[in-house]
Order: C-alpha cells, then structure tokens, then sequence
C-alpha cells in the first residue's frame, strides 16, 4: 500500500531560507522535473548593440571627427591645404560579476529529478539580465575620453532632471551642417562635455507618456544631426506601460496607416521607422515632478560593450562543507557610450 498523499501533498513551513527551498520539491513521486519561475531569461538589449571581445584592463577604441569644409582654389602654386580633424578615443574597463549556489547532496537523494540543470538555467538566467543591467548604466553613465580615459563625457540629461518640454542635446553631439543652438525653437543645448538626445517628458503635452509627437521629435532630431538616414531603422526599447500607449495611438492602430493590425494582435513591433523591443529593466526617475520613465532609443553604433570572459557556469565540490556540490557563474565584461548624436531617449510619465 503506497503513500497516500491526498490533496493536500506535502508542504514545509519552515523553508523559508533559500538554501532550504528545495525541501519543497520532497514528493516521492506526481514530480516529473522543476518548472522555473517566471522570469526574464534573455539579453534583450545586447544584441541590438555592438559588442567586442577585451583581453586587457583597459581597452581604447578611437573615433575619427569631421573634417573641415573645402574651399576654392583661387591660387597658382600655393600651399597645400591641411585639414584638422579631430580624433578623439574612448576608454572600456572591465568588471568582474560572479554568482554561484551550492546543492546539499542529501537533498539530491530526495527529490525524483535532479535539480541542479534548473538551478543552473537559474543562475544563467541572472547572468544574462546582467548583462542588460550593464548595458542600461553605460547607456546613461559617464563615458572616459581623451588619450588615457581621464575625461569625462556625460549624458545630456541627469536622472533628476524632470519635467522638461524641451529636446535637450549635448553640447559635443549638435550637428555640424544645421548645428542646433541653445535658443533653437524646441531644443536646449546642454553644458560643456555633454552627449545624447533627450525628448523631455512634457514635450508636446504636459505629464505625457510615449506620444507620436516624441518619436516624431526623436527622429527628426537624429535626422537633423546626420546621424541617421531616412531609411534607417531605430531601436527603442519601452516597458509594457509605453506599450500599452502605443495601441492607444489611431495611427498605429488604425489599418488606414498601418499595414499591421496591431491592436488585433495587441503587440507593435514597428512603425515610422522604429522597432519596439520590450523590457522591464528601464530606469525609472523619481522626482518631485513625478516619475519619468527614461525610453532608450539607439542604434548599434550608440555603445559598445566589450566581454573579458563571456558569461559561463563551471561546477565543483567544496570540501570546507562535505563536498557538495557547487554552482558558479561568472562574468567580465563593462560597455560604454561611443556616439552620443545616436544614443537617444524619451522621457514618459508613469503614474
């Protein structure tokens, strides 16, 4: 006569402590393996940017300026005319991440399906959400230039600069041909040392989330500043609130403008050149204007992150705690801003 569980199975009041959650898993049978938690998996940031392998502390990658404008020949036998252009390198470090889990060999004699794959898909799950942790605070963070990295390039905007209805440019990122100005209608020019494109939260309307008037601004912008063609396709990453926004839009969900019907298929994917890709990981700006949610829009040139040792799990029995096994992950790897006239962003209100 077998273990007649019931209905109500077994249960453990007492495993709260993570290291003691696998008691939860203590049926003698009706288990047939582990289901994970939901949970992002994925890097969706990391391959919509471009990335570089690093076998050094520092690595320097070197960007080359403008050249100046030609002008006539007018004379006969006269100097040959030299150009200055500006050559400018930008400094990558590297950072060291690590996460690791051990499992108690009486609790593998326990349970029916070895859990140590679903722990590992855990841990490698961690690994890779990291990833575009590292990605998001470089976007925004302080990029090193000069010949050893000991200057300092920030973004446009500061996380608590709120409630802007202007499109705030960095002084170093204003275009040459149509160069914008600190009194240009809708834009500001920013300080001394600054990159990025910044579409304030007010922009076209007061508290405002994702609008058709910021991603035409957005755009517009990268356009004036000769960064992007007309046919070039913009990255721009949002959380489910600023999707939500986007089906609330007649032109993206009326078939008279879009090919798609995306509010029949509740999802956008693209539309006036932008591709939608979907993340929770957004920084979100507290301020006593409310808070804004920073909308990443980008293109692969906008930052570049450079891998020492690309995320990998190793396994081993430590024999300080009667050689159990034990779950490591590690990561190296640090990214930085490389052009700012194409690392965009449009601020929305969340309430």
């Amino acid at each position: 006569m077998g273990l007649d569980l019931g209905s109500q199975g077994y249960s453990n009041a007492s495993a709260a402590a993570g290291e003691n959650q696998i008691e939860n898993a203590y049926y003698d049978s009706f288990r047939a393996g582990f289901e994970q938690a939901f949970q992002q998996t994925e890097s969706k940031l990391q391959p919509y940017f471009e990335t570089e392998s690093q076998s050094s502390e520092f690595q320097f990658f070197d960007r080359i300026g403008e050249a100046a404008a030609m002008t006539e020949d007018t004379g006969r036998y006269a100097v040959n005319p030299q150009s200055e252009i500006n050559h400018e390198r930008r400094r990558l470090g590297l950072k060291d991440y690590e996460l690791g889990k051990y499992v108690d060999e009486k609790d593998l004699k326990r349970v029916l399906t070895d859990p140590m794959n679903a722990y590992t898909q855990a841990l490698l799950a961690s690994g890779k959400r990291k990833v575009d942790d590292i990605i998001i605070e470089n976007y925004f963070g302080s990029a090193f230039v000069g010949k050893s990295g000991s200057n300092v390039v920030s973004y446009a905007v500061g996380a608590g600069d709120e409630a802007s209805s202007k499109i705030t440019v960095g002084s170093i990122s204003n275009g040459s041909s149509n160069p914008i100005t600190a009194t240009a209608g809708d834009y500001v020019l920013a300080g001394a040392n600054t990159e990025g494109v910044s579409v304030g939260a007010d922009f076209g309307a007061a508290g405002s989330g994702l609008t058709l008037a910021k991603l035409k601004a957005m755009r517009s912008s990268m356009l004036r500043l000769e960064s992007i063609d007309q046919d070039t396709t913009l990255n721009c990453f949002l959380t489910h609130k600023q999707l939500e926004e986007l089906l609330g839009i007649d032109e993206i969900i009326n078939s008279d403008y879009a090919v798609r019907k995306s509010l029949a298929e509740g999802n956008v994917t693209t539309f006036m050149g932008f591709r939608f890709i979907l993340t929770e990981r957004l920084p979100l700006s507290t301020g006593a204007a409310g808070d804004e949610r920073r909308i990443i829009v980008s293109t692969p040139r906008s930052l570049k992150m450079s891998v020492g040792t690309a995320l990998k799990g190793d396994i081993w029995r430590d024999t300080s705690k009667k050689n159990i096994p034990y779950l490591y992950f590690k990561l190296c790897a640090d990214a930085s801003r490389m052009w700012g006239e194409v690392s965009g962003e449009i601020r929305c209100t969340e309430s």
